[in-house]
């Protein structure tokens, strides 16, 4: 097995810098020697010792990123959002020399042996945690990112997006077009987390302007299949004409039911997303969505973890990221011939 030393002597160093270029602190070592090192390193067949390194530190150079379990229904990685944000944050990560390691949990002890089985660096949370935050806090010590929190805890470190903004583009542009018999779907209204605030968004811009949104037409569409959804909706004797969906997928869902039961988009209905995730633009016809700069928010979290890996005594940081209304062909104007 090729070690540190094996290295140091061919490159003509010390084992010590050898380790710092394999642990990516290169802040002292020269741009050429790190590449020799690098190349000397990969020409040998040099496995690094994650395990070893991890017993003989008081931490790894591994940061966990925690996603809340599915169960047997699918995988966190299915959803496209979380895919894109984790493919960026793994990037960013990785540049400045640590790792990415993925833990899908299901409750708070899970959580707990995910962080401290492996001593790693920081967490980062993707999703809803709040109920937790408080404990994980207190029981571990290392920099904590939290993304999407709407939690009562003050002293955490989040990123998020204006969610309730959100909910009021996307009434604004639906009345813009002449409509008012909506609709909202999305996962079930839970507590105080991003759909509930975009739901708020989106009711409370619709009734200061005098229209309001039946409970009825406030949808979670886990209760029953999509198709039995839009018969309900679309099929009676005041139709519903327009659709706020939390998320492209959700909207991807929508579109294929439209398609089965022969209801034309944007004929007969029109559709709004959230998130503008690849697929949104080349779903025929192309969403019109709330977009997140899902990227730039993984970059944030990022930055925000490595400062607080290097001064743990930063303060306290909550950024919320605004979005925007893309438009493209999924929404139709009434009375111009699309209705």
């Amino acid at each position: 097995m090729v070690t540190l030393k094996d290295i140091a002597e061919k490159a003509g160093v010390s084992s010590m810098t050898v380790s710092r270029v394999m642990n990516g602190n290169t802040k002292d070592v020269s741009a050429k020697t790190t590449e020799r090192i690098k190349k000397i390193a990969d020409e040998m067949g040099y496995i690094p010792n994650s395990s070893a390194r991890v017993l003989a530190s008081r931490s790894s150079r591994l940061i966990a990123a925690l996603l809340s379990d599915y169960g047997e229904g699918g995988t966190p990685l299915e959803d496209s959002y979380s895919s894109c944000f984790l493919g960026e944050l793994t990037r960013q990560i990785q540049k400045e020399g640590y790792d990415l390691m993925l833990h899908y949990v299901k409750d708070y002890t899970d959580i707990n042996y995910s962080l401290k089985s492996w001593k790693v660096a920081g967490a980062v949370f993707i999703g809803m945690f709040d109920e937790n935050i408080r404990k994980i806090q207190k029981d571990n010590s290392i920099p904590l990112i939290f993304t999407d929190s709407y939690s009562t805890v003050r002293s955490i470190i989040n990123v998020g997006i204006d969610d309730y903004q959100g909910g009021e583009l996307a009434a604004g542009y639906l009345l813009e077009k002449g409509h008012k018999n909506l609709a909202f779907i999305g996962p079930a209204v839970l507590g105080n987390g991003v759909i509930m605030h975009r739901l708020q968004g989106f009711c409370s811009f619709l009734r200061e302007k005098g229209v309001s949104v039946p409970l009825e037409h406030i949808v979670d569409f886990g209760s029953d299949d999509m198709a039995g959804l839009l018969k309900r909706l679309c099929f009676s004797e005041n139709p519903v004409t327009g659709i706020f969906a939390t998320s492209d997928v959700c909207a991807s869902w929508i579109y294929a039911a439209a398609y089965r039961l022969g209801i034309r988009i944007p004929e007969d209905l029109s559709v709004i997303g959230f998130d503008d995730i690849g697929m949104s633009r080349y779903m025929i016809p192309p969403l019109t969505t709330i977009r997140q700069d899902i990227r730039r928010k993984a970059k944030i979290a990022s930055e925000l973890l490595m400062k607080n890996i290097q001064n743990p005594d930063s303060p306290m940081e909550n950024i919320v990221m605004s979005v925007e209304l893309v438009e493209r062909e999924s929404v139709g104007r009434l009375g111009t011939g699309y209705f």
